[in-house]
C-alpha cells in the first residue's frame, strides 16, 4: 500500500509538472464550448452521449500515451525496472490518477450536454467503468511504442477502431447489423451513457451488457497492460 501511495504522489506531481491537468481542463472546456454553440436545445441523448464519450477517449488514449512517452524519454521506466516497486503498482497508479481526471471532466461535459438532467449514480458508474477501460487500453497500447511518431500511428489506428460503433450509435446502419459492433468496448460505453442520460432507454439485458462488458474489458485491460509493462520495464531496466 505504501508503494502505491508513493507512486500516486509521484504521478500527481509529474502530471501537474507536465501540464496534463491544464491540458485536461482545456480539452474539456473545448468540448463544453462546442456543445453550447450547437443550435440544438435540448441536445439529443445520442449526441450528448457521444460528447461524454469523447472525454475518456482523450484521457485514456492521448493523455496517458503522452505521459508514458515522456517517462520513457526521461528514463523513468529504466529506474522502475531496478526498484522493488512492481509493475502492478505503476499500472494501478496511472489508472487511478488518470481515471479520476476523466470522471471529473466527464461529469462536467455531462452537466452541460444534458443540462444537469441525468441519473447521477448511473452516470458516475458509467464514467468510472469507461475511464478505467480507456486508461488501461491506453497503457497497453503505448507500452511498446518506440517513439512519439510510433505512438501517433498506434493512436490513429486504435481510435479509428474504437470510434466505429458511432455508426450504430447514431443509427447509420440497419438495426440487426448494429450488434456487430458489440465486441468493441466503446459500444458498451456509449450504451451506458445513453442509459445514464435516460435509464428507460435500456432494457435489463442491455444494462447487463453495457456494464458487464466494461467490467470484462477492465479485467482484460489490466492483464494486457500489466503484461506489456512487465516486458517493457524489464527491457528498459536492462
Amino acid at each position: 500500500m505504501s508503494q502505491l501511495i508513493n507512486m500516486l504522489r509521484w504521478d500527481i506531481t509529474l502530471q501537474a509538472r507536465n501540464y496534463i491537468y491544464v491540458a485536461n481542463v482545456i480539452s474539456t472546456a473545448a468540448i463544453i464550448v462546442f456543445v453550447l454553440l450547437l443550435p440544438v436545445d435540448p441536445l439529443p441523448v445520442p449526441a450528448a452521449s457521444f460528447f461524454i464519450f469523447t472525454d475518456p477517449a482523450l484521457i485514456g488514449l492521448s493523455f496517458i500515451g503522452a505521459i508514458v512517452m515522456m517517462e520513457k524519454a526521461s528514463r523513468v521506466l529504466s529506474a522502475l525496472g531496478v526498484t522493488p516497486s512492481p509493475p502492478s503498482v505503476y499500472v494501478a497508479s496511472k489508472t487511478l490518477t488518470m481515471s479520476v481526471n476523466g470522471i471529473l471532466s466527464g461529469l462536467a461535459v455531462a452537466w452541460f450536454a444534458l443540462d444537469g438532467s441525468f441519473d447521477w449514480p448511473l452516470m458516475i458508474l458509467s464514467l468510472i467503468l469507461s475511464n478505467t477501460v480507456a486508461v488501461l487500453l491506453g497503457l497497453a497500447l503505448v507500452a511498446r511504442a518506440p517513439s512519439m511518431n510510433g505512438l501517433m500511428i498506434i493512436l490513429l489506428f486504435s481510435t479509428t477502431i474504437l470510434f466505429t460503433p458511432l455508426l450504430a450509435h447514431f443509427g447509420l446502419i440497419p438495426e440487426p447489423a448494429r450488434w456487430a459492433f458489440a465486441l468493441l468496448p466503446s459500444y458498451a460505453m456509449l450504451m451506458a451513457f445513453n442509459g445514464a442520460a435516460d435509464p428507460s432507454l435500456l432494457s435489463s439485458a442491455e444494462w447487463g451488457y453495457a456494464l458487464g462488458y466494461q467490467v470484462f474489458w477492465i479485467v482484460l485491460g489490466w492483464v494486457w497492460a500489466l503484461r506489456e509493462f512487465k516486458q517493457s520495464i524489464i527491457s528498459e531496466g536492462r
